[in-house]
């Protein structure tokens, strides 16, 4: 496998950095975001690239800018239209490069989850296949999943704090901007436009973007070609009270089969 990791400038100026893992003979592309406080490294977005890596994909991923990776700006300042906008910045770059191809596959988790399937929206003819695993919906949907008096107490201060559970010491502070930048965003009023092959994935014990959304989501898909499976005993991130390797595994295991059994890509 090669490896490469890149720096450019976002539209904002900001660093954005890109990795590309390449198998020996690379057929497709796929393009995977991390969601909110996340960054390349995580262990489930590695999982994510590792599948698709085994089934013969050329990978990019990017840290978003505003998380806890190694892009520029400042946590405090995350939005959803920053994902996303980074999303479209790291697909210009890669369509200078000459290994770039279409259409090409999206997968991505939580408010990445949610980015891939907007921009999936937004340019159908681009995206062969489409994974958004426990992705945010909308706004309405991800406040009511949140505690009222943390969601007054969250809006009144500006900002809440909360450890990462990804880099143990680092503290992720997530600015009330998130909240009402999300109001531009509603994926069940797109999800008629998502006109390939969707894989959804969530954990039972996932209570940010719980199976009753995501079903959601999967009813509102007009394309006949969708699945939604349930990981048992997983949370948001698919870590559970077992092995999270074991849980990882059978995320792992649900990406690969359907991978494999999509003859259309």
């Amino acid at each position: 496998m090669i490896t490469e990791r890149v720096s450019i400038k976002n539209r904002h100026g900001l660093k954005l950095v890109i990795q590309v893992d390449a198998p020996d003979n690379p057929k497709k592309l796929v393009f995977i975001a991390h969601g909110q406080g996340g960054f390349i490294e995580q262990v489930h977005i590695q999982a994510f690239a590792d599948v698709f890596l085994e089934n013969n994909f050329r990978v990019v991923r990017f840290d978003a800018t505003n998380s806890i990776g190694e892009s520029g700006g400042d946590m405090q300042d995350v939005t959803t239209t920053n994902y996303l906008e980074d999303l479209e910045d790291t697909i210009d770059w890669a369509k200078q490069q000459d290994w770039y191809q279409e259409p090409f596959a999206l997968c991505g988790h939580s408010m990445g989850g949610m980015t891939t399937a907007f921009y999936a929206s937004s340019h159908p003819e681009k995206v062969k296949l489409l994974a958004p695993l426990s992705t945010v919906l909308n706004h309405d949907l991800n406040m009511a999943t949140r505690d009222p008096e943390f969601v007054k107490r969250w809006q009144k201060d500006g900002y809440f704090d909360s450890p990462s559970a990804s880099k143990p010491g680092v503290i992720k502070r997530i600015g009330w901007g998130y909240v009402e930048d999300l109001k531009k965003y509603d994926l069940l009023k797109v999800a008629n436009k998502l006109n390939m092959p969707v894989l959804l994935i969530v954990g039972k014990n996932d209570h940010g973007t719980p199976y009753e959304q995501q079903k959601m989501l999967f009813d509102a898909i007009s394309h006949k070609n969708k699945k939604l499976f349930l990981i048992k005993d997983a949370d948001h991130n698919y870590r559970g009270s077992g092995n999270y390797d074991e849980k990882l595994n059978e995320v792992k295991n649900t990406l690969s089969t359907w991978l494999r059994d999509i003859k259309t890509y």
